[in-house]
């Protein structure tokens, strides 16, 4: 069977519209995470919160993933990214706002995250990788990869934009600020451009014209009862752990070796745009070679800069060379992930599947900021965070490293109307 979209040339022609609208979605789901360490010490010196209680906030919402993620994997996969989607993200942006209204007590604070967390089931990797997975097979880890540098685009955007915001208008009106600057980016964008193949074709003969239905693939049960699949799951969990905890916390553990709140924060900016270059240097990899082996890589990468941070704390120079590893590395595991599940398993039940995982990385990002800062709290200082991650990178490489063989890229195509 033939690919019915041609060359990689072909799908990015067709598809480059649907990559652009999803790395916006991409970008908006994580910047409430990323404007989570500007927030810390306005709020504390405000209501007089400890870190973890803040960072607790996280914790509801990644309960919040683990429990609903597959079943939003599942809506996508019945009705289309397009509809999840775009509902997702006016309810973003709404449930953010609201923290501009909370009060003294902790409850009210932890309340606003519950309403963030189910808001953001909506906008998470899944609904946005299904729709590029579905539009690009000779292209598809170039096409994840520049999807994802949405992440790094809210990651370098959003700490300097809180920082702005918080200085000028105060953090309630900082959260307005945030809320409001995103929903008028954003939603318009997902409106004009985002799809997928199953929503061309649900809209008719003439709008799904030259797409492809991929439903072949492994089904739900047996995805999920696979060793590779555990495999998968669990790498995700400790990769989204280890690199979204130091991510989140990074203006704060930048601080602790000696930069400057200012500084901090562009080293924080820093890391999103090395995981850009990372992300994109990670997809064309995936494309050319055995991505088992890449992701096993990319696993890898974190280890050398931990030890850096942990060897030379107060170097400058030190720093920006850990920060631009890292950035390489977070940069690409989310790419490597949706990647192998697409490859292993097929689309007919990515949905679901990747949804799972994503409800694991969802509980490790959600856990991982209040051990970190648990760990700060009783000791200190971040060291012992450091290097704990160190075998734990060395944990996820094993695993997707034997991972075993892919499934034929052409299994997963089902031919579409001709052009």
């Amino acid at each position: 069977m033939t690919n019915p979209l041609g060359s990689s040339t072909q799908e990015w022609r067709r598809g480059w519209s649907v990559v652009l609208a999803a790395a916006g979605g991409m970008a908006l789901s994580t910047a409430n995470v990323y404007s989570t360490g500007v927030f810390m010490g306005p709020l504390q010196e405000t209501f007089g919160w400890s870190r973890t209680e803040i960072s607790a906030g996280l914790s509801i919402g990644s309960l919040a993933a683990v429990v609903c993620s597959p079943f939003v994997g599942l809506a996508v996969d019945r009705f289309g990214p397009r509809r999840i989607g775009i509902a997702g993200a006016i309810a973003f942006c709404a449930a953010w706002a609201l923290f501009s209204t909370v009060q003294s007590s902790i409850w009210t604070w932890w309340a606003v995250s519950g309403l963030l967390a189910i808001a953001s089931l909506g906008v998470g990797p899944t609904v946005w990788t299904a729709a590029v997975s579905s539009l690009f097979f000779k292209s598809r880890g170039l096409a994840l990869a520049v999807l994802l540098c949405g992440i790094g685009v809210g990651s370098a955007v959003t700490p300097m934009l809180s920082s702005v915001l918080v200085t000028n208008l105060g953090w309630r009106g900082a959260y307005l600020g945030l809320a409001g600057v995103w929903a008028l980016v954003i939603i318009p964008l997902l409106m004009l451009l985002f799809t997928s193949s199953k929503d061309r074709d649900r809209l008719g003969p003439e709008t799904a014209k030259s797409s492809v239905v991929a439903l072949s693939g492994v089904g739900v049960r047996e995805g999920l009862r696979s060793l590779r699949f555990v495999k998968l799951a669990v790498s995700g969990f400790i990769l989204a752990g280890v690199g979204g905890g130091i991510a989140i916390n990074m203006v704060p553990i930048m601080m602790s070796l000696g930069a400057s709140k200012t500084s901090a924060a562009g080293l924080a900016a820093l890391l999103g745009l090395s995981s850009m270059v990372g992300r994109l240097s990670v997809g064309m990899l995936l494309d050319r070679f055995n991505a088992n082996m890449v992701a096993a890589s990319v696993a890898l990468i974190p280890i050398p800069a931990l030890l850096l941070l942990l060897g030379v704390p107060g170097s400058p120079i030190i720093l920006v060379v850990a920060i631009l590893a890292l950035g390489l590395a977070l940069g690409g595991e989310l790419d490597c992930l949706a990647y192998l599940t697409s490859r292993h398993f097929g689309l007919k039940s990515f949905g679901t599947l990747f949804g799972t995982i994503g409800g694991a990385m969802a509980l490790s990002v959600g856990m991982a900021p209040v051990l970190i800062s648990y760990a700060f709290d009783r000791t200190g200082s971040y060291a012992l965070v450091l290097w704990i991650a160190v075998p734990l990178c060395l944990i996820a490489s094993a695993f997707v490293a034997t991972l075993g063989r892919f499934r034929p890229l052409d299994a997963d195509l089902v031919s579409s109307p001709a052009n």
